[in-house]
C-alpha cells in the first residue's frame, strides 16, 4: 500500500470519526444533554451504517437468481439499471466514482463504530457526569 492510500484510509477511518465524535458530544453538552447517551447514539448509528454497507456490498447474500422477476420493477421505479440512484447496488459490482464512496464509506463507518464501541466500554462507567 503506497503512503497516499494508507493516509487516505487514516484520514478517513480514523481522523473523520474523531472529529464526528468530538462534534456529536460538543453538541450535546451545548444542548444540555448527556455526552455518553449521545455517543452511544452514534454507535447504534455507526454499526447500523456499517450493517447496511455490507448488506449493500453482499447484496444480503442472496443467490443472483434471486432478482431475476424483479428486475423489470427496478428499472421501472429507477432503483436499479445504469440510470438508478444506486448504481452498481442492483446488478453488478459498483465501478468509478459509486465504488470510491462505497469504499470510503465503508471504511468511516467501520472507524467511526470502532471508536464509539471503545468509548462506550472503556469509559461508559469510569468518567462520571459523561
Amino acid at each position: 500500500m503506497d503512503r497516499r492510500r494508507a493516509s487516505a484510509y487514516a484520514r478517513v477511518g480514523v481522523a473523520y470519526p474523531v472529529v464526528t465524535v468530538v462534534a456529536a458530544a460538543g453538541l450535546a453538552r451545548l444542548l444540555g444533554w448527556s455526552v455518553g447517551v449521545a455517543v452511544l447514539a452514534l454507535s447504534a448509528f455507526a454499526a447500523a451504517a456499517v450493517v447496511a454497507v455490507v448488506a449493500s456490498d453482499t447484496g444480503g447474500m442472496r443467490p443472483p437468481e434471486a432478482d431475476r422477476g424483479r428486475e423489470h420493477h427496478r428499472g421501472f421505479l429507477g432503483v436499479g439499471g445504469a440510470g438508478g440512484f444506486l448504481a452498481g447496488a442492483a446488478g453488478g459490482p459498483a465501478t468509478g466514482a459509486a465504488a470510491g464512496r462505497r469504499a470510503r464509506l465503508r471504511v468511516y463507518a467501520v472507524g467511526l463504530f470502532v471508536l464509539t464501541a471503545t468509548l462506550v466500554l472503556v469509559l461508559g462507567g469510569a468518567v462520571p457526569g459523561l
